[in-house]
């Protein structure tokens, strides 16, 4: 595809772009984010906005759930997100690791132009930008485990939100019992005993073997997300009166 913007993609932009996609940590995260808006800023419209809608995959503690589900607001940054679903379930192993204290969450927008700061999917695709990366690649410290590595792998589109809620959320990562589990519980449910035997064990696996990968990690469709969040909405609000309350004792405003 040969480009027909007329722009140039100077060094500090490839530079930028590249670290941006070497991550690191929250500081890195914060500096790089400020580096990437101040590139990108005069490039041209189509490589500023996203026709299609974007995810983003966080897990959260305790903190940020109850930011999220209490308070309906979980603060963000600039920060990556991605038009394909099936990598924003993956990412990082996919569903967090059960018993660690993370909840897993899918946020899926429609952003406005104005919170693009830049769609690398559409910038990957034009052919001016990726041969001069490729020509600068040797000037460009940490190619390797940037711009080198990823590319256009993620369908990544980084964008500036002020804060996300609940009407943002598309999945929430849940846990069910492992299989063989799963079949003894239900199999006692499924005979009407409270002792199933072997021979009876058996038949019923057959039945239900195809269910097997439904056991495990797995992400919530939308419908059973929002039957989540239904029912902790009256947990959340007696907790946010319970707050209010302590606040207000403790002479908070």
């Amino acid at each position: 595809m040969n480009a027909a913007h007329g722009f140039t993609f100077d060094l500090p932009l490839l530079r930028a772009v590249s670290d941006w996609q070497r991550g690191g940590d929250a500081k890195q995260n914060l500096r790089r984010g400020v580096a990437l808006k101040e590139a990108c800023q005069n490039l041209p419209s189509q490589f500023r906005e996203s026709v299609l809608v974007c995810h983003r995959q966080i897990a959260l503690g305790k903190g940020g759930v109850w930011d999220l589900l209490g308070e309906n607001r979980l603060f963000e940054k600039v920060s990556s997100w991605t038009t394909d679903l099936e990598i924003a379930k993956g990412f990082k192993g996919g569903v967090p690791p059960e018993g660690q204290g993370y909840q897993g969450v899918i946020f899926s927008i429609k952003p406005p132009a104005g919170n693009v700061i830049v769609n690398l999917r559409e910038l990957y695709r034009d052919a001016d930008f990726r041969g001069a990366m490729e020509r600068n690649k040797f000037a460009i410290a940490g190619y390797a485990t940037g711009a080198g590595c990823y590319g256009d792998s993620q369908s990544e589109v980084v964008l500036e939100v002020d804060k996300l809620e609940q009407g943002d959320i598309y999945s929430m990562g849940g846990h069910s019992s492992p299989f063989e589990e799963l079949v003894a519980e239900v199999a006692k449910i499924y005979y009407g005993t409270a002792i199933v035997t072997q021979e009876q064990r058996e038949k019923f696996l057959l039945k239900v073997e195809p269910a097997r990968g439904v056991a495990g990690p797995r992400w919530l469709n939308p419908e059973a997300t929002q039957r989540v969040l239904r029912r902790t909405a009256p947990h959340a609000e007696r907790l946010r009166e319970v707050k209010k309350v302590q606040a207000e004792a403790n002479g908070e405003p």
